[in-house]
């Protein structure tokens, strides 16, 4: 599908790749001169401005939440003047799936372009994609509204080049909408399907900006025992989860961490066993090879542990064990995909408190998740 990716880079001077690329450049220096906010929100607002013109030749009224990953919670983006109040309340709504009007549009691109959430917007004639550096990308089938759009870029002070397709395409078996749909234990047919559950501290009919959504935020305001409190409920609920299925060790293969330092928490947040086991998953993570098939062993004794350090955001993967799989993302939301009858996972849920919604349409064969 045709596409034209727009940037700020005069690309005939030869030192364009010296300009700065994110939000996080203010303060620094570029060709002789100090990056200021309101310099940069200048050129934030001729993205945002060029998006809301293409919306318009589009006859675009809204677009849909494809593909999201949040970096940090709402309270860190905060602290770091990326997101002001009234922003905070739609990023805590962001989900995928969810449709929005052309001012959240507004809004999105630029927490895109702010390095606060990834995602893609979706229609079935307009798409807006997001890369590394401060790239945009526009692409649709229709060709003509497509070269109308390089006045536009041109107009806005902006640059483009032409792609036959976007470098953030979507995958064909993407298109269709990954979205949860709020479930009320129906019953299952007959006999054991796959199942794609995703569970909630919080009401997913009823979200908003003042709930918390990261380990982070017990540094912002949130109180150290009400952490402690929800996650003892996903931590209960796992190992249950995992008793239901008689899974006494996992395997995992390749390591995705986060460094203890890196979380912006203070080490003594985390009990020694979950330092020492860290310090054994980075040793793996540091030797291993990436063409090794061979796993790190976690035993049973140690679930509890791993599970912590999944829910502080140190340890990142996937765990999965033959027909279950363990997911957790950074809105604070546990993801279970099993092949089994769901109502007694469902109940499970609801019995520690928890809320769960079912990727739909269910009954199908296992999904990835998104």
């Amino acid at each position: 599908m045709p596409a034209l990716s727009i940037y700020k880079y005069d690309k005939s001077n030869p030192n364009y790749v010296d300009d700065w690329t994110a939000i996080s450049d203010i303060g620094d220096s570029f060709y002789g001169k100090v990056l200021t906010l309101e310099d940069y929100l200048e050129v934030e607002n001729r993205y945002v401005q060029t998006i809301e013109k293409i919306l318009q030749l589009f006859n675009v009224d809204s677009l849909e939440v494809r593909e999201l990953e949040k970096a940090f919670s709402f309270h860190s983006q905060k602290k770091e003047n990326r997101l002001n109040q009234k922003q905070g309340h739609l990023f805590q709504q962001l989900d995928n799936g969810l449709l929005l009007t052309r001012e959240a549009i507004s809004e999105l691109v630029r927490f895109n372009l702010r390095e606060t959430v990834w995602c893609r917007l979706y229609s079935p004639n307009l798409q807006v994609h997001f890369g590394y550096d401060y790239y945009m990308y526009v692409q649709s089938m229709d060709e003509e509204k497509l070269e109308q759009c390089k006045q536009i870029i041109r107009e806005m002070n902006l640059y483009y080049q032409e792609f036959l397709i976007s470098p953030h395409q979507m995958e064909e078996e993407d298109i269709a909408p990954h979205t949860y749909t709020w479930g009320d234990g129906q019953t299952n047919p007959p006999g054991d399907y796959h199942h794609d559950l995703r569970i909630s501290k919080d009401n997913p009919q009823n979200r908003t900006y003042t709930e918390w959504s990261n380990f982070d935020e017990i540094e912002n305001g949130l109180a150290w025992e009400e952490y402690l409190a929800v996650e003892q409920k996903y931590l209960q609920l796992v190992l249950d989860f995992l008793e239901s299925f008689q899974v006494n060790e996992l395997v995992i293969n390749g390591i995705s961490l986060h460094k203890i330092q890196e979380i912006g928490v203070p080490e003594h947040y985390f009990s020694p066993k979950e330092i020492v086991l860290f310090q054994q998953l980075q040793e793996y993570d540091e030797n291993v090879e990436d063409w090794t098939v061979e796993g790190l062993i976690v035993q049973k004794e140690d679930f509890s542990t791993l599970f912590r350090l999944m829910f502080k955001g140190i340890f990142t993967n996937w765990i999965t064990n033959g027909s279950t799989t363990i997911q957790f993302d950074s809105s604070y939301r546990l993801y279970l995909s099993f092949y089994a009858h769901k109502k007694e996972i469902q109940n499970l849920i609801e019995k520690h408190g928890l809320y769960w919604q079912e990727r739909q349409p269910p009954y199908k064969e296992a999904v990835g998740f998104r």
